[in-house]
This record gives C-alpha cells, sequence and structure tokens, in this order.
C-alpha cells in the first residue's frame, strides 16, 4: 500500500470516528419549501409537456388576511379564471342565534361543493323565494354537499337563525366568482356580511324561470364502503357522479401496510383534487412516464392537486402505515360543471 493511499484512508477513518463521515452519509433530504400561496388550477393543459402534482400542507399555510362567510379562511387553490377552494373553520355561536330573523336566502349562477371534515352546521334550504321558514339541514362531520346553479340557500327563519354547536371545519370549492343574488320580500340588495360582490349578470332574481335543488349526504350514515372498481384493494364511498356536467367526488380508503398496483396513470383533459382526512400514504411525484419518481410524506390535512397530463402512481412497497381517507373530486375537463363524461385514466407507456 502507498503512503499516499495510507494517508487517505487514516484520515477516512479520523472523520469517520468523529462522526463526520456518518453525519454526512445520514443527512436528510432538505425538506419541500411549505406553499404559501394558492395553487392555481389548469383550464386547458400543454400538450408538447408533462404536468407535475402540486402537494400543499394546509396546517402550514397562512390564513387568510381577508377572512370570508365571517369565519377564519385558507384559500388554498383557485381556478384559472374563477373559482377557489377554501379551507374554513366557523366558531361554534355562544348564543341560540346565528343571525336576525328575515335575513334573505340566496343563490348563485354557479355550482359549489363542501364536504365537513368536522363540526356541525345548520343550513337553511329553502324551495321557494318567498318562503319564510324553509327546511334547516344539520350537515355534520362526513357531510357532502354537491350544489349546483340556482340553488336557493341561506338566509334565517322568520323567528330568527340557528346554533351551530361546534366548530365547523368546511372544505368549500366554489366554481364561480363568489357573487351572490339575494331573493324575496328582503332580497332586492346584496349581503354584506359575506364581502360579496353585485351579481353582474342577471341582479333580478324574478327574471328566474326554475330553481335548483342540492344533493345532500351524511357520507358516515347513509354511505357504505364497497370495492374500488378501478384500484384493486381499495374502497370506496360514492359521494357524486354527474355524467352530464363532468363531475365526480369519492371517499377512498386504503387499509394500513397497503402495496399498490405497479404502473401509473394520467389524464389528458381532466383536473383530480385529493384531500387526506385521516392517516398517512407516500405520494409519488413524476417529471414524466420514464422518471423513477421522488416521494413525498402526505398526512391529514394535505391537498394534492393533479392536473391533466400528469402522473398518479406508486413506487415499490407499502403506500401507507397508519391507512388512509382522502376525499377525490375530479373534473372533466376545466374545474367547473359542463365539461361532460369523464375519461378514463390513461396507462402510462
Amino acid at each position: 500500500m502507498s503512503g499516499r493511499l495510507r494517508s487517505v484512508l487514516a484520515g477516512l477513518l479520523v472523520l469517520a470516528a468523529s462522526g463526520g463521515l456518518l453525519a454526512a452519509d445520514a443527512a436528510p433530504q432538505a425538506a419541500e419549501p411549505a406553499v404559501t400561496s394558492a395553487l392555481i388550477g389548469t383550464l386547458a393543459p400543454d400538450r408538447s409537456r408533462w404536468a407535475k402534482l402540486a402537494i400543499v400542507d394546509v396546517a402550514k399555510f397562512p390564513w387568510d388576511a381577508k377572512p370570508r362567510f365571517r369565519a377564519r379562511t385558507k384559500t388554498i387553490f383557485k381556478g384559472p379564471e374563477v373559482g377557489a377552494l377554501i379551507y374554513t373553520i366557523f366558531p361554534p355561536t355562544w348564543d341560540t342565534k346565528t343571525s336576525p330573523p328575515g335575513r334573505p336566502p340566496h343563490y348563485h349562477h354557479w355550482a359549489e361543493w363542501g364536504y365537513t371534515l368536522k363540526g356541525d352546521s345548520i343550513m337553511p334550504e329553502p324551495v321557494s323565494p318567498y318562503q319564510k321558514n324553509g327546511m334547516l339541514y344539520r350537515k355534520r362531520e362526513g357531510g357532502w354537499l354537491r350544489r349546483p346553479a340556482y340553488s336557493l340557500h341561506g338566509g334565517s327563519w322568520e323567528t330568527g337563525g340557528m346554533r351551530n354547536q361546534f366548530p365547523y371545519y368546511l372544505l368549500l370549492f366554489e366554481e364561480g366568482d363568489g357573487s351572490m343574488v339575494n331573493v324575496g320580500p328582503n332580497g332586492d340588495h346584496i349581503n354584506p356580511d359575506f364581502g360579496r360582490k353585485p351579481e353582474p349578470y342577471m341582479p333580478d332574481w324574478k327574471a328566474v324561470k326554475q330553481f335548483t335543488r342540492p344533493w345532500l349526504v351524511d357520507s358516515q350514515n347513509d354511505l357504505e364502503w364497497e370495492q374500488d372498481p378501478q384500484v384493486p384493494g381499495r374502497l370506496v364511498k360514492w359521494l357524486s357522479d354527474d355524467l352530464a356536467d363532468g363531475f365526480r367526488a369519492q371517499l377512498v380508503k386504503i387499509p394500513p401496510k397497503w402495496k399498490a398496483p405497479e404502473g401509473r396513470t394520467y389524464f389528458e383533459n381532466a383536473n383530480r383534487l385529493r384531500y387526506v382526512i385521516y392517516g398517512d400514504m407516500q405520494v409519488w411525484s413524476f417529471d414524466g412516464p420514464k422518471d423513477a419518481g421522488r416521494t413525498v410524506d402526505a398526512s391529514e390535512d394535505f391537498f394534492i392537486y393533479q392536473p391533466p397530463r400528469s402522473f398518479w402512481g406508486y413506487g415499490p412497497g407499502e403506500v401507507s402505515q397508519l391507512g388512509a381517507v382522502w376525499l377525490e373530486v375530479t373534473y372533466a375537463r376545466g374545474l367547473s360543471a359542463g365539461g361532460g363524461p369523464i375519461e378514463e385514466p390513461i396507462e402510462a407507456q
């Protein structure tokens, strides 16, 4: 052995003994920087390149400087033109009423959907702009709402509002620009409590020919888990599947130590939004069909956006230690209703 080689080996042994070499080998990878501004969705994909997943740790995301709905809000995702996904916490009411009597209901020219993460809320659901004591629906944890355009909601009973017993944690997606139209005898003005702008399309609510009804489901009491027809070993609860609107929503569940089937898929046109409700899972991010990928550990209150031409799949090994449950919403095209049937996932080649 040459003197130079002996010197190099001696230096390495000293470095290892001091912890320098071992520390360098075991150094963790740098953490992904926290996302602090809303992700922007894709309306039309760029056919010349592949897109990537975008992931938000909602717990680390800042609160909105100007909260909405008289609540604490985080706007974590926006459509390319209009629309927003909003993480919202309504505090429990400290008295027996939420609003004075006679507050008018309203409607939107766009659709919205919402999932109750925990807590409860009382929602007035009238069927007529002249109705003063409409149905009061208690939306609890696991409650799903799909509200089409022109669906009447809100306001208060003739005798006053009702209360939220618990803090109400809501994931709400508005497909439009946030405008609203108040209706009924007291409906010729814009409700200032929500900070909304006047409806620019049809200020005259009396011109509406037909009001619509929402789809409300208590996923804990009304639905049961069933086998996922597309991914073996997963379970799903179907929340909405609107073919003409090109909109689908499911709850998805994987067990602890679950191993995913091989392969990865993508959509040419569809947008998919996932929100982790429970547990943990290793999410794989791929730059393209041949990329080996890298892992991101996602857990409760992580939001994952899969734009068109981005891949969803897994590497070898177990996906989750605890198991996981997440909300999964898919739009056929863009991020609003009306895109037609959703395409089947495409296997990467």
